[in-house]
């Protein structure tokens, strides 16, 4: 009948056959090359199980809540051109600001692609999506004062 919903690190996908394999779900959630990413499938409250990338899940069977994506190896990601090691591929510019000891109350995080910058001052929830090599920078937020 399809789409088939599923969610990859808390964020949606569909596929149209409700039959996928480990491998495909790591590439629907762009999360490549699928060999460095280790999937388990959340199977209740408390539990995860692996999954194998030749492993088929019928996403409509009771209780696929979703799947949990993490590196085997760290990530270097670059903040002030500082190399920082992380291991969660989702995070928040606050939760980076916070991993290179910055405090997120004085700073926030501009992302630096090309030649374009994403700043994140007023989205400090935004869920980035982390790979290698991923650079920011870190800018001090001017102090507000009340009049």
């Amino acid at each position: 009948m399809g789409p088939y919903n599923f969610k990859v690190n808390r964020k949606k996908y569909q596929n149209d056959n409700p039959s996928i394999t480990g491998r495909e779900v790591l590439i629907k959630a762009g999360l490549e090359p699928v060999e460095d990413y280790e999937l388990l499938i959340k199977v209740n409250e408390k539990g995860f199980e692996p999954v194998q990338l030749d492993e088929v899940i019928d996403l409509k069977s009771p209780g696929i809540e979703g799947f949990f994506a993490k590196l085997y190896k760290k990530l270097i990601i670059y903040v002030d051109d500082e190399p920082v090691e992380v291991e969660e591929v989702n995070m928040t510019p606050d939760e980076i600001l916070i991993a290179v000891g910055k405090n997120p109350e004085g700073f926030y995080l501009k992302q630096i692609s090309g030649h374009r910058e994403i700043g994140y001052k007023n989205d400090r929830e935004h869920r980035i999506f982390i790979k290698n090599g991923l650079r920011f920078s870190s800018c001090k937020l001017e102090p507000t004062t009340v009049s």
